[in-house]
């Protein structure tokens, strides 16, 4: 194994507003320190639906070298040239459609004081909904909207959010575009993930694996589940593949 891909929320992070586990934090950054000298370890990256600015904050905390994928394969950074470049999937077209799709849902379903946007996106766009509300209250009318305007996006349901984003542009589609950066093969790799988001770069990763959290699609595809959730769970799947 040549790179482990992880997610953020749900593996690396217990999610918003939580503070972050230092200590695994600092088995990462190690991890990327030897990686980078040339020891036989594993290097590590994100493969998350978090903006860039996260990201490149994550990536610096984990001493991270190769590049990272951000909003859902729609961006990668590289940090060893602070660069941060859209998939070429990602039309002119795209960014016409995309306008009025932002701009429909703010009206509707923003404005009314029903959900509101994570800052930060490009591509990627996510809602989250403001209590007593849930994501699964709004799914209907906001993938109405989405449709109605363009055939060309898709809303996804993660945990605590809704993702808007052009078919074809997924942590999958990423996750190739990253092996053809690096060179470094997908069986190659490893993944951690635990949502439906997830499953996409899992299964084309050599050595799949899930912290107990994991959404139940995603346990089906991984050749590992650790018995812990979330940081626990990375900790425990790093011991198993003996890093």
């Amino acid at each position: 194994m040549k790179l482990i891909v992880l997610d953020i929320d749900g593996v690396l992070s217990t999610g918003e507003a939580h503070p972050f586990d230092l200590g695994l934090f600092a088995r990462l950054a190690n991890l990327n320190r030897r990686a980078r000298r040339g020891e036989a370890v594993p290097a590590v990256t994100l493969n998350t639906g978090r903006p860039s600015p996260y990201v490149e904050a994550v990536m610096q905390a984990i001493e991270g070298w190769q590049p990272a994928l951000y909003e859902s394969g729609a961006g990668l950074y590289f940090p060893q040239t602070y660069q941060f470049q859209l998939t070429p999937a990602f039309t002119v077209d795209h960014l016409a459609q995309l306008r009025r799709v932002v701009e429909r849902l703010d009206q509707t379903v923003v404005q009314s004081g029903r959900a509101y946007w994570q800052p930060g996106k490009s591509v990627c766009h996510t809602l989250f909904a403001h209590p007593p509300l849930t994501v699964t209250d709004l799914i209907p009318e906001v993938e109405a909207i989405v449709a109605d305007i363009s055939g060309e996006f898709v809303v996804t349901q993660a945990s605590m959010a809704l993702n808007v984003h052009p078919v074809g542009i997924d942590k999958g589609t990423g996750l190739r575009w990253l092996s053809e950066v690096t060179g470094i093969a997908l069986a190659d790799m490893g993944g951690v993930g635990d949502s439906a988001g997830d499953i996409d770069f899992l299964r084309l990763v050599g050595r799949p694996a899930a912290p107990s959290n994991a959404a139940s699609g995603v346990k089906a595809v991984v050749e590992y589940i650790a018995a812990r959730p979330e940081t626990a769970g990375l900790q425990e799947i790093l011991d198993y593949w003996s890093l």
